[in-house]
């Protein structure tokens, strides 16, 4: 069975525009929740409209049983990657703290087999460079773009 994590920033743009994304959420496999993406919608939501559709999400995705925790491991694995990438890339874990959020989602995705969905091209290159997992980086006016693994040469 497909996997699909999505990122928050997709969950976003549908709840304004529900035909956007359409083709991740109605195409084969399953969509799952992290809790990551679940306490950063819960942190946006400042109205009344809001708060609710975030309810009714999650109370969707605990219904069907897809809401993933990161495990302990995801928690080591994230801290390493934000490691290497300050390492390698430069990023000032104090003026990013949304990597580290990022990371976990990374992590989390691999740990169970999926496929993360996601429109930060940005920080999800950086971590697809020093730690291998499946990502789509998308965008409501393009297609799809798979990201894979470069090769040294």
């Amino acid at each position: 069975m497909i996997k699909k994590l999505v990122d928050t920033n997709i969950f976003i743009d549908r709840f304004s525009d529900s035909a956007l994304y359409r083709d991740i959420f109605l195409s084969d496999g399953h969509v799952y929740l992290s809790a990551v993406v679940l306490m950063e919608l819960r942190a946006g939501a400042h109205t009344k409209e809001a708060i609710r559709a975030v309810n009714e999400l999650f109370e969707f995705f605990a219904r069907v049983n897809r809401v993933i925790t990161p495990a302990l491991k995801d928690y080591e694995r994230a801290g390493e990657i934000i490691s290497n990438l300050q390492r390698s890339k430069g990023y000032d874990i104090k003026k990013a703290a949304s990597i580290t959020n990022d990371c976990l989602l990374a992590t989390t995705a691999r740990n169970i087999g999926a496929t993360l969905y996601t429109q930060n091209k940005k920080d999800f290159l950086a971590i697809h460079d020093v730690f291998d997992f499946k990502v789509y980086i998308v965008n409501p006016k393009y297609v799809i773009k798979p990201v894979r693994r470069r090769r040294n040469t």
